[in-house]
């Protein structure tokens, strides 16, 4: 076999930053294909997750994905059955520190065959500060490919829905660190990922011990569409990665129909049970009729809400003319209300940010806030607009909110 037929054969170099519940649980495994050369890397430090730390500790994690002979680790789809693993095959993990990051990339793509096709970076890097080494593995692709290395073209996606890749590259604070051959080389790709991955386990039923990703059997990750990342699409042929010319109003939708519905339900959840930071959501939504009705009564608003919006902003006139959006908005809500009812999710990882605040300090209170009401004051506003009253369910949902300061009732601790 020829070396052309071999680059046929493989479809990309997919380096992956971050080896997390949703970098390991959707990332790598929906951009794997039969061709696919996955690298997952991770730091040897791991910093602190915003999220809520895993079971299964960073050092360890990052020793089993190591270590593994097999390559591969697995993933515990949480359906309600015992449907067992399913294995995740990767080509290498390495742990790095930021200033070896180039020099890594370089050993990488010298042992790639897939680098030919092309070369897609993703990060679950939760905040934009922390995309240095990020930046580092494109500029040392970047020089690589201007050199004269065979590299085929190379993306930026970043797989958290509150960072952006143009962002990233075009953010004041990376002047220096962004190369001129990076800015030419690199196509930033905005993203859309959705799946909850609830835990990181150990799994030791096999001969070698190995990361056990437990999720929802949802998953999506979709990818804008335009006419410069077309050549993406071929790259992700045979993967389960989407695209959508309508990805930055999808990505909206989301955070206000399932994360703002979530933390509305979740909040009053987390009061009615006075505190029970054990609880998972769904057990405690299944256990009574009443806050089965509640849950779904919030979603009803949300929805109803974000259909008002949608309507009377003209940012999404477009989306409103291509997309029947009553039909679009019930499929959603329908879907992500099975979701909420079906899934293992703990409530410490559903209001991970519900931080008790130091004394004196109430930015983490106004962090959390921030973020709330970014995913909730458009629906609602539009509601109340239409209506001339505040949605009764959601305003419950606030309310347990305030509860909850009040009485100094935290999901890590009470407040000092």
């Amino acid at each position: 076999m020829d070396c052309s037929s071999i680059i046929e054969l493989v479809a990309m170099l997919h380096i992956h930053f971050g080896a997390g519940r949703l970098g390991l649980g959707l990332v790598v495994p929906l951009f794997q294909s039969s061709g696919t050369e996955s690298i997952i890397l991770n730091r040897a430090v791991p910093a602190a997750n915003a999220t809520g730390s895993p079971a299964l500790g960073a050092s360890r994690r990052n020793e089993l994905l190591r270590d593994h002979p097999e390559r591969r680790y697995g993933l515990q789809i949480l359906d309600g059955t015992a449907s067992g693993t399913q294995p995740i095959r990767y080509t290498a993990f390495h742990t790095y520190d930021e200033d070896e990051v180039e020099a890594l990339t370089r050993r990488i793509v010298e042992g790639s065959a897939a680098r030919q096709r092309g070369v897609v970076v993703t990060a679950s890097v939760l905040k934009q500060e922390n995309y240095p080494p990020v930046i580092a593995s494109l500029n040392a692709l970047s020089e690589l490919r201007e050199a004269g290395d065979p590299v085929g073209p190379i993306f930026l996606i970043a797989c958290e829905n509150t960072v952006s890749a143009q962002h990233v590259l075009q953010a004041p604070e990376f002047a220096d660190r962004v190369t001129s051959a990076t800015r030419r080389q690199v196509s930033p790709v905005a993203a859309l990922v959705d799946r909850m991955c609830v835990e990181l386990e150990e799994d030791r039923s096999d001969a070698y011990p190995t990361v056990t990703v437990r999720t929802e059997p949802y998953a999506s990750l979709k990818l804008a569409l335009s006419p410069e990342v077309e050549i993406l699409r071929d790259l992700c042929a045979g993967t389960e990665v989407g695209f959508s010319r309508h990805l930055e109003v999808e990505k909206q939708i989301k955070g206000w129909l399932l994360n703002g519905t979530h933390w509305l339900i979740a909040l009053r959840a987390f009061q009615a049970s006075g505190g029970d930071r054990g609880m998972k959501l769904n057990e405690f939504i299944g256990a009574s009729p009443e806050q089965r009705r509640h849950a779904i009564a919030v979603m009803d608003e949300m929805r109803e809400g974000v259909a008002l919006l949608l309507r009377r902003d003209p940012t999404y006139a477009a989306f409103v003319r291509d997309v029947e959006i009553d039909d679009y908005l019930a499929g959603a809500a329908t879907a992500i209300l099975q979701r909420f009812f079906s899934t293992e999710d703990p409530i410490t990882r559903i209001l991970a940010r519900f931080q008790a605040p130091p004394a004196g300090d109430a930015s983490t209170i106004e962090a959390f806030s921030r973020r709330f009401a970014d995913r909730i004051n458009g629906p609602l506003g539009a509601y109340e607009a239409e209506k001339g009253v505040l949605p009764p369910a959601i305003s419950r949902g606030l309310l347990s909110l305030l509860h909850l300061v009040e009485s100094g009732t935290f999901i890590d601790a009470c407040a000092q």
